[in-house]
């Protein structure tokens, strides 16, 4: 019985400036700060992974996204990126953190029992998920590539005083998960 479920994700895609592309909110209207038309793709593929019951992600018990404000998150993206996942579970997005305060948040979110569904933007990720599972190391935990979308990090233990699991998925082009192996269940440095 796992006692501490969290999952981390980076938000959806962003639109591309070298494309001049613009971001989209969830109103239709121009927004920098929002997702590109494919992010929002990405959202309804997101929430079909969870509500699809596929075995490999529960159903999150509380959804968080990082805030956006001044000195924190850059954008709207994190929380767009989990409202519709957010509407189906009928489940309110906690936006209490934002991007910088992940030590403080990974110490919280280390108490919580249950799932706990993440979604930050990817300069905070690898800071969030150390600060987790401290004081043990996970090797994989290094960074989040700046161009990479379609991740996830599961972390879980079954009680506080047993090391925590690790593994990392990848979203493939046709919406399922693919487990990396090397990564699986690695144990701590």
């Amino acid at each position: 019985m796992i006692s501490s479920n969290i999952i981390l994700i980076r938000h959806a895609k962003k639109p591309e400036e070298s494309q001049h592309e613009p971001g989209i909110d969830s109103n239709g209207r121009e927004d920098p700060y929002s997702l590109s038309l494919e992010g929002w793709q990405q959202t309804k593929q997101l929430a079909e992974l969870f509500v699809s019951r596929n075995g490999i992600l529960p159903l999150p018990d509380r959804i968080f996204a990082s805030a956006f404000r001044a000195g924190g998150g850059h954008s709207r993206r994190p929380e767009q990126t989990v409202l519709p996942l957010s509407e189906i579970l009928h489940c309110p997005i906690d936006m209490t953190w934002a991007l910088h305060e992940e030590k403080e948040f990974g110490a919280a979110l280390c108490r919580l029992k249950g799932t706990s569904l993440v979604c930050w933007q990817h300069q905070g990720l690898a800071a969030l998920a150390k600060a987790i599972v401290l004081p043990e190391e996970f090797s994989t935990l290094r960074y989040w590539p700046s161009d990479c979308y379609n991740m996830i990090w599961q972390l879980n233990r079954s009680k506080p005083t047993v090391p925590w699991c690790f593994k990392s998925y990848n979203i493939t082009d046709h919406g399922k998960l693919k487990l990396h192996s090397s990564e699986t269940a690695r144990l701590p440095l």
